[in-house]
């Protein structure tokens, strides 16, 4: 498992379902964890363990992590769409 050292949060929480418990993904510990113990080596999670990887090293790329492991989810069906905005994409609706 990658360790993460820069932990830092996501661009919003993730809920992955995962047999019939919920996973929540709040951080990139969660994440690393939760693609090394789900994750297959398919294209969507070599690229979402990329884009952590990342991450850890440039704060400026935790979006790009965090839509990147979105799409990892519901990608391998993992995730149900959300209506549950972050804070970041509610202040950017009301700038508009």
């Amino acid at each position: 498992m990658y360790e993460v050292n820069n932990n830092r949060r996501l661009a919003k929480q993730l809920v992955a379902h995962v047999c019939a418990r919920p996973a929540i993904i709040v951080d990139l510990c969660d994440a690393a964890a939760f693609i090394d113990m789900h994750g297959g080596r398919t294209r969507l999670w070599v690229s979402a363990e990329t884009a952590v990887k990342c991450a850890d090293h440039a704060p400026r790329l935790i979006d790009q992590a965090t839509k990147t492991l979105e799409n990892a989810l519901r990608g391998e069906g993992s995730q149900r769409p959300s209506l549950r905005r972050s804070s970041v994409q509610h202040a950017q609706i009301h700038q508009l």
